[in-house]
């Protein structure tokens, strides 16, 4: 019977012994967003999308101008022939105005994405050697739903100082 109780107990000792050994998980979490907008390839890829929107403003506003002209010709006295020509070429002005509208809508949204992947993915290797040297067991991203984690979890200045080294390499 002593020895079974022996056992037991050398047992749970050798169990509880490696419970405590075990390695402690360590959890990263990282704000890509704020990442994204904070190094600098963001920065100079969203000046790139304003300085591509200003330019596809600027086309815009010139047909804008167009259309806006052609309706206060409309608003004068022209015979009937005049005034039906320049209705019909000011609908296909306004048609085109908003198709080119969409194309350049779509044009922005492309653009402003392929940036982003392309971030998207050096960080996603620049996060693999982040948690290979910080020895950790997960890296999260904040806006994937956690709920809490400790400031000194936040690894997003490493990701930024990596990634900005990264940038001033190329």
């Amino acid at each position: 019977m002593y020895r079974t109780i022996i056992t037991f107990i050398l047992l749970s000792l050798a169990i509880t012994g490696q419970a405590i050994a075990a390695p402690v998980a360590r959890v990263g979490v990282v704000d890509l967003q704020r990442a994204v907008s904070e190094c600098r390839e963001g920065i100079a890829a969203r000046t790139a999308v304003q300085k591509k929107t200003e330019q596809y403003n600027a086309e815009l506003k010139s047909k804008l101008t167009d259309i806006e002209r052609l309706r206060a010709e409309l608003k004068e006295k022209l015979s009937t022939d005049d005034r039906t020509s320049k209705e019909e070429l000011l609908q296909k002005k306004i048609r085109e105005f908003q198709y080119r509208q969409q194309e350049v809508k779509d044009d922005l949204k492309q653009l402003e994405s392929e940036y982003l992947k392309k971030i998207i993915n050096k960080f996603g290797v620049l996060l693999g050697k982040i948690g290979e040297n910080g020895n950790f067991s997960a890296i999260l991203d904040r806006s994937a739903g956690v709920l809490y984690f400790g400031k000194e979890n936040d690894i997003t200045a490493q990701l930024v100082k990596l990634a900005d080294e990264d940038y001033a390499k190329r």
